[in-house]
């Protein structure tokens, strides 16, 4: 008996995958019957492909959380819908073949005893005794995570559909998805081959379908679908069951127990992109053509690890396509512009292990209007416009597949689809030896080394090939001057009448500011959380300069805009293509500047934190008293047609001075020196200003209302016990640039035998020649000042402990005292 096609729903769901069949399941146990439309069968893009691996540590507290949830779920799906899973904890073992890799997993095993996931260190041989069959000559350690497992894809989508449709949900498969209806920038419906269903809230799981059908509706889902190949031995005499699944990242490969089998796939330094004239229409738990040549190399490295593969034979040699995006990681959460559709997709192999706790997530974001846990790194806004062009997904994803696994280090680079964006600078920087790296198209000059302008593919963690050119670039900053573009940080203009009163109802700061002033503040969200972390200057009564990251750009305008009242008059414009911003660093920067103006740059004429419309050699723009790295330093704003001229005569007057040009890594060590936080590594959404010590920053008597404002009262008016956790900054005493160990991210802090947080970045500080960092660090009861300058803290740092220095303060220029000179 076929089911009636529904004309309404709470929300429907494009996608029958497990990522839409984990969200479909998680609304209805929150009581919302959504709708499922599936083009196929359930499962039959991707998801039935799959090799079923789950882990669950992430690089975030809050990911690792989803991923233990996860786990959770494939266990107890069984018992509540009555269908097998078959899940089973085998656990997981990584193993390293380097020095390098071999830190990584001691890093990594301190990262599980944080984030409270029981894991062991390995020696060669008792790695030897879980793989008896596998050569170890080279094997430096494994890291083994027991509670670690495996599950069959098909089984748990089909669980997941069960548990969904006890709960009244509905799915309806062999139905095509023709739009979107979208009426005054929301969507009102869903336009299929058998009716339209009416609902306000839409997501969007298609995998590798997404692409195109976001595109279709002016909706950026960058991701393709690129070719994954594995093979499965034949039967395994004595192989047990229970077989600890293997991953060799130096070799690319990956190896599990399935069903007496041996399976074994690889994610190639640089893949192959598939159906790039689009998927046939009959696509359905299909096979591609098994390319030998293509991963001949990694089928040689699999053979000569385990020399008996010959012996066994191999029964299946496999090829399927999986969604892969530019930066490797999922787009989750609500699409700017159209209001109520969301996009969950471009999982990069991880949609197994990630099902359950995107499902969840996906769930609270559609119910409550936000997750209750941060998920910075994946939000769907931070896609980029020009990031909807295909030819760019298809040749990104090729090289995502490699993303995976490699060693990852500073160094590692991308290839593919390179000089998308480029800064009008960009050729005279590289002829003056700027090395440049790729960030969301974005070519940046990350340091400059005329005699050798090439990225060295010698992965370390601590001494790095480019450390003395950074060294030399920080200290002409304490020393002299330096020059630092950062034009590929977003400019957006704010005006309007109301202009004031919605950045004001966002922001911390008050933003009712006299013309010619920059306010440092924060965006936050409804718990005082820190959305964005900007610069707003006031260029005329009604109109404002947002300076915002460049991972930001449009994540900060989307912030903005879908926070404000719809009766508000003002407008969101991105400026960023149309200005430049050139920094100028160092105690001669002001001699520099003066030497080019007629304006009074003095500190009494131009104190820090003000903001001026001058002239500079034969331009005009706007120019703010400010500096990310903690020096006396001015941030230069013009149109983009005058760049050149300014940067020619600003070489041209700091040559006596000593000038030189900065890149973005000596930028982040002197940032890290000063205690200044980066946010995406220091503070995000579960972070509120007082915690990480932004207080400042908040103006809770201004008369606008605003986001988050009852809470941070209350964390203002009780102090340390309300702060949850609290940012310092930290020293390593005895360490050297040379040797480290050095501290990266993630690095737990110790006191009194119990781990009291987490470092959030780090690195050399070649200003005050330390090891320096930045921590969060927590404590029952609230982390009070007098708790912090007891000290006895400790750092671990691949596996050994280290004494630290901790303080609230940065520790050069604690006072400030040079930047504001």
């Amino acid at each position: 008996m076929s089911k009636t096609f529904p004309q309404t729903a709470p929300a429907v769901i494009i996608g029958g995958g497990i990522i839409g069949m984990s969200t479909l399941y998680h609304l209805a146990h929150r009581g919302v019957p959504a709708v499922l439309i599936e083009r196929r069968k359930i499962a039959s893009g991707t998801t039935w492909h799959a090799a079923g691996i789950v882990g669950q540590l992430r690089d975030s507290t809050a990911q690792t959380e989803l991923g233990k949830y996860t786990a959770r779920l494939f266990r107890d799906l069984e018992e509540e819908t009555g269908q097998g899973t078959g899940y089973k904890q085998n656990g997981t073992i990584n193993i390293s073949l380097s020095d390098v890799r071999h830190e990584q997993l001691l890093r990594t095993h301190d990262h599980a005893a944080r984030m409270g996931i029981p894991s062991r260190m390995l020696s060669p041989e008792e790695v030897k005794e879980h793989w008896p069959a596998l050569v170890i000559d080279d094997v430096q350690s494994g890291f083994f995570v027991p509670s670690n497992g495996q599950v069959n894809p098909l089984d748990v989508t089909i669980a997941l559909s069960k548990g969904a449709r006890q709960k009244g949900a509905q799915v309806f498969e062999e139905t095509t998805v023709e739009k979107l209806e979208i009426r005054d920038g929301k969507v009102v419906g869903v336009v299929t081959d058998k009716g339209t269903i009416a609902t306000g809230q839409v997501l969007i799981a298609g995998g590798m379908w997404s692409h195109l059908f976001g595109k279709s509706h002016g909706i950026t889902v960058p991701l393709h679908a690129a070719e994954h190949f594995y093979v499965v031995t034949e039967p395994v005499e004595g192989l047990p069951s229970t077989q600890p699944i293997l991953n060799i990242m130096e070799e690319r490969n990956y190896w599990k127990e399935d069903a007496g089998k041996i399976l074994i796939g690889g994610f190639e330094a640089q893949g192959k992109a598939w159906a790039k004239d689009g998927i046939p229409d009959d696509f359905e738990f299909d096979e591609l053509p098994f390319d030998m040549e293509h991963v001949e190399e990694d089928l040689m490295r699999m053979f000569a690890r385990m020399p008996s593969l010959e012996n066994m034979g191999i029964q299946t040699f496999f090829n399927g396509p999986e969604s892969f995006t530019p930066d490797g990681r999922p787009y989750m959460g609500p699409v700017p512009d159209i209001k109520g559709v969301f996009l969950a997709t471009g999982m990069n192999s991880n949609g197994i292990l990630n099902s359950g706790g995107t499902g969840l997530t996906m769930a609270e974001w559609m119910i409550d209007g936000m997750p209750s846990r941060s998920m910075a790194p994946l939000l769907a806004v931070r896609a980029h416009p020009f990031q909807a062009n295909t030819r760019y997904n298809q040749e990104r994803a090729a090289e995502s597949v490699g993303f995976h696994y490699g060693i990852a280090w500073a160094g590692r680079q991308v290839h593919s689809a390179r000089g998308v964006r480029r800064v009008p600078l960009h050729n005279e920087f590289k002829a003056v030896g700027a090395v440049m790296a790729e960030r969301i198209g974005w070519e940046v000059p990350m340091y400059y080394d005329a005699d050798n302008p090439a990225w060295s593919d010698a992965p370390s963690l601590r001494w790095k090939p480019w450390s003395e050119r950074v060294k030399q670039e920080c200290l002409a900053a304490r020393d002299n001057a330096v020059l630092l573009d950062q034009s590929m940080y977003a400019k957006i203009l704010v005006q309007g009448p109301d202009a004031v009163r919605a950045l004001n109802h966002v922001s911390g700061a008050q933003m009712d500011v006299e013309v010619g002033t920059s306010v440092y503040t924060q965006f936050l969200n409804t718990n005082g959380g820190i959305e964005a972390d900007v610069t707003v200057t006031r260029i005329a009564p009604q109109s404002f300069m947002v300076v915002t990251g460049h991972p930001s750009q449009m994540r900060d305008q989307f912030w903005l805009k879908s926070n404000a009242d719809p009766s508000w008059n003002f407008e969101v414009f991105d400026a960023t293509s149309g200005y430049c911003l050139l920094t100028l660093h160092g105690p001669k920067s002001r001699a520099i500047l003066q030497s080019l103006s007629t304006d009074d740059v003095s500190n009494e004429a131009f104190p820090f934190g003000a903001a001026r419309e001058m002239d500079v050699a034969h331009a005009r723009g706007w120019v703010i008293r400010r500096s990310f790295l903690g020096e006396l330093g001015y941030e230069m704003m013009f149109p983009t047609e005058f760049t050149q001229g300014v940067y020619e005569a600003l070489l041209e007057a700091g040559e006596p001075h000593g000038l030189r040009h900065m890149g973005m890594f000596a930028m982040n060590a002197c940032r890290i020196e000063k205690g200044f936080r980066h946010f995406g590594h220091d503070i995000a959404e579960d972070d509120t200003p007082y915690e990480t010590g932004l207080g400042f920053a908040v103006k809770l008597d201004k008369e606008d209302d605003f986001l988050g404002k009852a809470r941070l009262a209350q964390q203002k008016a009780d102090e340390g016990p309300a702060y949850k956790h609290r940012m310092v900054s930290i020293r390593v005493p005895g360490l050297t640039a040379e040797e480290g160990p050095y501290l990266i991210h993630n690095e737990p802090i110790w006191k009194g035998g119990e781990i009291v947080g987490h470092v959030t970045s780090g690195d050399w500080g070649f200003r005050v020649e330390a090891m320096v960092g930045l921590a969060t660090i927590e404590k029952d009861g609230g982390a009070p000042k007098a708790w912090i300058d007891e000290g006895g803290f400790e750092v671990q740092i691949a596996g050994k402990m280290y004494p630290i220095e901790a303080q609230l303060g940065p520790f050069y220029d604690p006072k400030g005292e040079i930047m504001r000179g």
